[in-house]
């Protein structure tokens, strides 16, 4: 049995979730192994974080519970100024191949999110990205 209050999950050690961009999202995993297959993690995300905003896609389905913060999360079809608020308690599907984007709009913003796969992210333009369904 694991169980988390509420406030020892939000002072949790969260690292990059790309070494290369510790502006970007970190994460701290809680089961699974999110470079090798599915995952239960927390991700923590400051406000307009690096990357935040830029349309891009995942290789595997994620879901996304909103614990802190105030988010926006669009698809391609959308965009940030008419996306809408997300609170605390809010839930995102994302689909694999969908190509989306989000902001944290306060200081930070923490969710809990499961991972069907490993994390996989790829963009639109980039003809190395992990998948060809896009």
């Amino acid at each position: 049995m694991t169980v988390i209050p509420l406030s020892d999950a939000l002072d949790r050690e969260f690292r990059p979730l790309y070494e290369t961009r510790p502006d970007g999202p970190n994460l701290h995993v809680l089961e699974g192994d999110p470079l090798t297959g599915s995952s239960q993690t927390l991700f923590r995300y400051g406000r307009n974080y690096a990357g935040s905003g830029n349309l891009h896609f995942h290789t595997h389905d994620y879901r996304l519970w909103l614990i802190e913060g105030v988010l926006k999360h669009w698809d391609a079809d959308g965009n940030e100024e008419s996306a809408p608020i997300l609170l605390p308690g809010s839930y995102v599907y994302q689909p694999a191949d969908l190509i989306h984007a989000a902001n944290c709009l306060t200081e930070r913003c923490i969710a809990y999110v499961i991972f069907d796969g490993p994390i996989e992210t790829g963009f639109p333009d980039d003809t190395n990205s992990p998948s060809e369904e896009r």
